[in-house]
């Protein structure tokens, strides 16, 4: 399945819009701004589709490890069966049935657990993308207000002061 955004994810994209750039002085100061903008937009969405392949990769192997631990139990309910069926006194049918559901019983505790530490650790790997980026783009935010900041006191005239 082709990605719509697959060539906008990639830097080669705002380079195109370098022809753009033979407008006057107070166009390229614009767009210069609209490209910093196009720029952190493409890395948002990137961080974005980074967090959701993490989150789709973790469901596979969450669902992968679900039908081994489905398969382990019915051929482990499959050998209670039979043990239980073809081994001694009913007492010790018991007894070894008790035993062999309680080791049944553990591993499925076990399997659940497992799955449990998947779905975590990738939720935590995919809120680390997610909040990285944040950090960043907050911090592109602070450095393109602050660089506006400076193109407008320098372009202001030499009698006035900025407030």
């Amino acid at each position: 399945m082709n990605n719509p955004f697959e060539a906008w994810l990639k830097p080669e994209y705002l380079n195109n819009l370098n022809n753009l750039n033979n407008m006057n002085p107070a166009s390229n100061m614009q767009m210069a701004g609209f490209k910093d903008i196009m720029e952190s937009a493409r890395k948002s969405v990137q961080a974005f589709a980074e967090a959701q392949q993490i989150a789709v990769e973790s469901m596979q192997t969450v669902m992968q490890r679900q039908r081994e631990i489905i398969s382990k139990a019915m051929q482990d309910n499959s050998a209670i069966l039979q043990e239980i069926v073809n081994e001694g006194t009913p007492e010790e049918k018991v007894a070894r049935g008790a035993e062999l559901i309680r080791e049944a019983y553990e591993d499925a505790i076990s399997g659940m657990q497992e799955v449990g530490d998947i779905c975590t650790k990738s939720g935590r790997e995919a809120c680390d993308v997610v909040a990285r980026r944040i950090t960043t783009y907050l911090d592109e935010v602070k450095s393109t207000a602050r660089a506006a900041a400076a193109r407008n006191k320098k372009a202001a005239p030499a009698g006035k002061k900025s407030a």
